[in-house]
């Protein structure tokens, strides 16, 4: 039976006059990884073939290997956020973080300024000790005794806690910009400022919200615009806080002569990278948050960073320029993984994944003879146009 190969091409509109009216410009210059798969397994898999029998979960399984690998040094896919710092100078990790390229601060003329991550400081656990002697044990203590939230929250445990409310009745504006009243079905003296807000439906509660107020009545006022709905059951999480060491870092204010914390009322000595005043970061991968200096609160900040391309399905795309690697990819993954395919041709397709590798990092280096001339030409004077 005869199998009819898939033109090659695909990735978007070549019809004029659908194309220029719609919104996906430019994607023409990439495959998606469902083309990927479906082109692979009628080239490369059947009678006769390099894969006789291979099945399509194994192919998607490879497919999806490969576009991560390829994220990471070959495609150069750079993605960026900005958010405006807030008061707590913390910045969630985008869901499909994997690794940070920088973190700039943007001026009032949309000029970046590069922040610096810094080397000094950490955000260790936090075990919640006793404070005054008495039952649960003398100063300096581990305190073990983990309450229930419903038997009240401790003053002075660190330790996360959960409550779970009756029912959203209503969701009323609030007075006060860029916040939301939320109407429980009865008052929550357990409801604390600070906690954060969630529920089973992400566009009711946006991420990131916090309790602002709680007078004693049913109305909590919470940080963010909420979504009225029908009732929903939200949670009030208590935050575990940050240890006392990152505490201090984010409470110092950066300066000229004092950047790390090491110097008082000079510049005698200090170390060349912290020699600006920029501020400087601290993500903790644990918890995943990034911390800034207070410096930067209130600034513009824009995080770019690297992803691996599977994040959502919009991004499972390949550039044309590497097509031809992510096949050699595949039918090396798939064959790697055959006890049936003899060492030898497994090894023919190890040394032809490396060369369309390296033949796609050079195609999508983008390089332009014109622009390494006209950078040449910054570097020297004796260079002639």
């Amino acid at each position: 039976m005869s199998t009819t190969l898939p033109v090659p091409g695909g990735g978007g509109s070549t019809d004029p006059s659908t194309y220029y009216p719609g919104t996906n410009h430019g994607e023409y210059q990439f495959i998606s990884i469902t083309d990927i798969i479906n082109n692979f397994q009628a080239a490369y898999v059947g009678q006769g073939k390099i894969l006789e029998n291979v099945l399509r979960g194994d192919i998607s399984f490879h497919a999806y290997r490969a576009l991560q690998e390829l994220h990471y040094d070959t495609f150069k896919s750079c993605k960026s956020q900005e958010i405006e710092i807030p008061p707590s100078l913390v910045m969630a990790l985008p869901h499909d973080y994997v690794n940070y390229v920088k973190l700039a601060a943007i001026d009032s003329s949309g000029i970046e300024h590069i922040i610096y991550p810094t080397s000094k400081t950490s955000n260790p656990f936090a075990i919640d000790q006793v404070t005054v002697d008495g039952p649960d044990g003398n100063v300096g203590d581990y305190n073990y005794d983990i309450l229930n939230i419903s038997g009240g929250i401790k003053a002075s445990t660190k330790l996360l806690r959960q409550h779970s409310t009756t029912p959203i009745i209503a969701i009323s504006p609030s007075t006060t910009s860029g916040t939301d009243v939320i109407v429980l079905g009865a008052p929550d003296p357990l409801i604390l400022p600070g906690m954060r807000v969630s529920s089973g439906n992400a566009t009711v509660i946006p991420f990131g919200t916090y309790v602002v107020e709680n007078p004693g009545t049913v109305n909590i006022t919470i940080s963010n615009k909420a979504v009225a709905t029908a009732t929903v059951d939200i949670t009030f999480t208590n935050p575990i806080p940050g240890s006392n060491s990152l505490e201090n870092y984010k409470s110092v204010e950066s300066s000229s002569t004092d950047i790390d914390g090491s110097l008082v009322g000079g510049r005698y000595g200090i170390d060349p990278q912290h020699a600006h005043i920029n501020g400087s970061y601290y993500i903790d991968c644990d918890n995943g948050n990034i911390h800034f200096s207070s410096a930067l609160a209130g600034k513009t900040i824009v995080l770019r960073y690297i992803s691996d391309g599977v994040g959502n399905n919009d991004e499972s795309i390949v550039h044309k320029f590497a097509e031809e690697a992510m096949y050699k990819w595949i039918a090396h993954g798939c064959a790697s993984a055959r006890i049936d395919v003899p060492g030898g041709v497994i090894q023919r397709l190890k040394k032809e994944r490396f060369a369309e590798t390296r033949k796609a990092k050079l195609r999508l280096s983008n390089i332009k003879i014109e622009e390494i001339t006209q950078a040449i030409r910054g570097k020297s004077k004796y260079i002639q146009h």
